[in-house]
């Protein structure tokens, strides 16, 4: 993980933030933002140690060197938003999207699209190729967001456990 690593963006009135563990407190408000996704996702509301865990779980044979996690923060120093993810995974020149959030009470404004238009100039620029991401099967909101972002069904995997919940996960891709 490196903290000076951003993209450029067009979102007006927000900064894109590099994180890194030591940051895992400032993001526990966005979490709670989102908490209809972590019940989605896990079972059972965030907590303090949601977002931790997004610093220290890393996809096999990745390190921490491989993770990039942004926050989308507004004005006012919160955060709105963030994307993390992981580098040269699941194969050279190929990055994972492992979590993309958007507060709630900002979600169909643009910000998300935003995000995703600077964030994929920037991985051309590094040239990768390809962006893969899993979305929950009974994700319905996800999947119509990313399919209107070029994604298409590569694969399907699980089940898996995630919190409480068992899911089916459908890897989506798409080319830069």
């Amino acid at each position: 993980m490196d903290k000076s690593t951003r993209f450029p963006t067009s979102l007006s009135g927000y900064e894109i933030e590099g994180l890194i563990g030591i940051d895992a407190p400032r993001l526990v408000p966005l979490y709670q933002g989102c908490s209809d996704y972590v019940v989605l996702e896990r079972g059972e509301p965030p907590n303090a140690a949601s977002a931790k865990e997004e610093f220290e779980n890393f996809p096999p044979n990745r390190t921490q060197a491989d993770k990039f996690v942004f926050g989308v923060k507004a004005i006012d120093g919160e955060f709105v938003g963030l994307l993390a993810c992981d580098r040269n995974y699941p194969r050279v020149e190929c990055w994972w999207i492992a979590l993309f959030m958007i507060d709630k009470e900002l979600r169909g404004r643009g910000l998300g699209r935003a995000l995703c238009d600077g964030f994929f100039r920037w991985l051309k620029s590094q040239n990768v190729k390809w962006v893969e991401l899993g979305v929950l099967a009974e994700n319905e909101q996800a999947h119509r967001f990313w399919r209107g972002q070029g994604f298409e069904l590569v694969r399907t995997a699980g089940p898996v456990n995630i919190g409480v919940k068992r899911h089916i996960v459908q890897v989506l891709g798409r080319p830069l």
